[in-house]
Parts: C-alpha cells; sequence; structure tokens
C-alpha cells in the first residue's frame, strides 16, 4: 500500500483515545507502507508498547492528513511531554515542531495587520508554559540542541531565542529578582508566571519583521545603507504591534529595546547601560548567540564556542565559517561592548553547564 507520501510520526506522539481518525502505517525493511491502524484513536496503550519494544521509533501519516496531526499535536503537546514512555529526544522533536509551527503561524497571521490579535497571543502563551514544564528535563535542552544551528528563519529563530532565554532566566533566578523585586520569596505558580511573560518577550522579539521585505531579510551579501535602515525599523514595527495587548509594559520595552548595545552604539534609541531593561540586555545575547550559530543566507553557521569568542572580543580567525570581519556585515555587532559584560559571564557559564558551548 504505497500510494500516497507518508510522513514519520513518533509514537510517543501517540495518546490512545485521543488522536484523530487518520490511518497509521508501518515502513517495512523493504521500504513498503503497510496500514498499522484504521483509525488512530482506537489504538491501544498495548500496541504502542509492542510498538517501542521492538525498537520501532516511527510510523507513518498521509501527508494530506498532516494538518490535522499539527493540530492535534498542539491541543494535547501537554499530556504528550509528560509521557514516560517517550524518550527525551522524541519529545524534543514534537516540541520542536509544534512551537516553530505556533510562531510560524503567529508571523503569518499577523503579517500586514499591524497588531498581534489575541487568539495568537493566546496560542504562544500555551505553547510557552509547554515549554517551560517541558525544559525543566535535565536533558531537554540537550535534545533542543540537537535542532539549534540549522537555517536561519525569523520564527524559527524566534523559537530557539525563547528555549535559550527562558532556560537561562530559570538557571539564574537574581535576574527576574531584578525585574520583579522580591522574586526569590513569591510561590512557584508567581514564578513560573514571571517566566512565561519573558517568554512572551523572547518569542515576539522579532514580530516586527513581519514589515520587512524577504528580499532583505534573506539577501544573501550586506545590506544597503537603505535596506539597514528599514531592517532596524523592526523594534519600532514590533512594539507598535503589541502596544494594544496586554502583554506586561515591561515585556514591551524589552522588545523594543532587544538591539540596544550596551555602549550606546545599537537601536532604535541609542540607549546605554543601565538604561536599557535587564529582560532586553538578556535578549540582546541570546539574539546575537543563535544568529551568529545559525546558517544564514549570506554567512555559514559558528560553532558556539567560536561564537563566544567573537563576543567577547577575541579576534576571529580570518574567513572562519565565512565570518571575515565584524566590521563587513552591519548584522554582525559581536563585539563585547555590546553586551552587559556581568550577564554574558553567566550566559557562558549557562552555556558550558548544559554543554552548548561546543
Amino acid at each position: 500500500m504505497d500510494e500516497g507520501i507518508y510522513i514519520a510520526i513518533p509514537p510517543g506522539a501517540i495518546i490512545p483515545g485521543v488522536l484523530p481518525k487518520f490511518k497509521i502505517y508501518l515502513l517495512s525493511p523493504e521500504g513498503h507502507y503497510s496500514l498499522w491502524a484504521l483509525e488512530g484513536n482506537k489504538v491501544t496503550a498495548k500496541q504502542l508498547e509492542k510498538l517501542t519494544e521492538g525498537g520501532l521509533k516511527e510510523v507513518y501519516i498521509d501527508l494530506e492528513e498532516n494538518f490535522l496531526y499539527e493540530e492535534y499535536l498542539e491541543t494535547n503537546l501537554s499530556k504528550i511531554l509528560e509521557n514516560q514512555a517517550t524518550s527525551v529526544d522524541q519529545k524534543a522533536a514534537i516540541f520542536s515542531k509544534v512551537s516553530i509551527n505556533v510562531v510560524r503561524v503567529a508571523f503569518e497571521a499577523s503579517f500586514g495587520q499591524g497588531t498581534m490579535g489575541p487568539e495568537a497571543i493566546k496560542r504562544t502563551e500555551r505553547m510557552i508554559r509547554n515549554a517551560l514544564e517541558f525544559l525543566t528535563e535535565t536533558k531537554s535542552l540537550q535534545a533542543l540542541s540537537q535542532m539549534i544551528g540549522h537555517d536561519y528563519k525569523t520564527y524559527e529563530h524566534a523559537t530557539k531565542v525563547l528555549w535559550f532565554t527562558v532556560a537561562f532566566l530559570r538557571d539564574n533566578p537574581a535576574i527576574l529578582g531584578i525585574i520583579e523585586p522580591g522574586y526569590p520569596d513569591v510561590d512557584e505558580i508567581q514564578k513560573m508566571e514571571l517566566l512565561r511573560q519573558c517568554g512572551v518577550g523572547a518569542l515576539l522579539h522579532d514580530i516586527g519583521k513581519t514589515f520587512v521585505s524577504q528580499d532583505i531579510l534573506n539577501k544573501n551579501g550586506p545590506l544597503t545603507e537603505i535596506e539597514w535602515e528599514i531592517m532596524k525599523r523592526h523594534p519600532l514595527n514590533s512594539l507598535a504591534m503589541l502596544l494594544t495587548t496586554d502583554i506586561p509594559e515591561f515585556v514591551k520595552k524589552a522588545v523594543l529595546q532587544h538591539h540596544e548595545d550596551f555602549d550606546g552604539g545599537g537601536y532604535p534609541m541609542q540607549l546605554r547601560g543601565l538604561h536599557i531593561s535587564i529582560l532586553a540586555r538578556v535578549l540582546r545575547i541570546v539574539d546575537t548567540f543563535d544568529a551568529m550559530t545559525s546558517r544564514r543566507p549570506y554567512k555559514d553557521s559558528l560553532p558556539p564556542r567560536k561564537a563566544i569568542e567573537i563576543m567577547i572580543g577575541t579576534p576571529p580567525s580570518n574567513n572562519i565559517g565565512g565570518y571575515k570581519t565584524l566590521e563587513q556585515d552591519h548584522r554582525d555587532q559581536g563585539m563585547i561592548q555590546c553586551f552587559d559584560e556581568d550577564l554574558l559571564r553567566k550566559f557562558i557559564l549557562f552555556l558550558g553547564k548544559t554543554k552548548l558551548n561546543e
């Protein structure tokens, strides 16, 4: 039964009694697809156990039913991530798929609208709550890191900035204490809520890029002066899109300021030092690190360790990963004067603990 085009899904994504009715297929060693379940919602836990006991890591659904599958994943993500029978790697793959899809839909739905709709905000907040739960798992960030460093797309970049930011802030509660005085003494629900709010800022920091043409975003080479001026407007556009939402003011401020440099050389307002909100200073570091370790249209990705060397001011070797000089491209401003050095030091320690700097 080889008609159609099939996509792989992990057995751990199947919640018995919940999966929609679509058919599930198995792939034989000879490369043929055979029907395994006529209706996915009737698959039992015992049947799934037999699959995993046999070492099967993938089952298949018809590509035509992919939309239903993605909708199912988003709706049931918390249950899937709680499934003890699912490996961390499988959970990471599922969570990555859902989070990137949620951000993509939010960005595409906001294109030309001038604002973020309440439904898009609700979906992103729900996804961030799941992210916070998942990132408490010991090896979750390492598993997600296997997907970090691929092609740079605005919504994928936003997702990875979310992962890094909430994991880093969870590891450094003193930073959250600056955002919310008295933070160490608040209860767990309040702590999660503050992290969720920071996650919203991380996820939506580049939402204003929906007003920047794809020709500029994906340009294979340095931007012209006019193109660079257009690009520099995206923090203002992001703020404008979030202005009428109920997102907290400190989050809106961080979105506006995430390209300000600690030495005053950033944009859009050339703020300096502690006049930049602390969440914006965190985003400046995370945003730069992910951009440099991702493969962009005009530049190859750098290894994490090399990216950190550039960020702390170590002169890069000639043409490492396509990286020639810091002055050649305004989109890379990786010198140490761009960052709060204390926060950068903490971020490097965080990378070391999570083994993401190798």
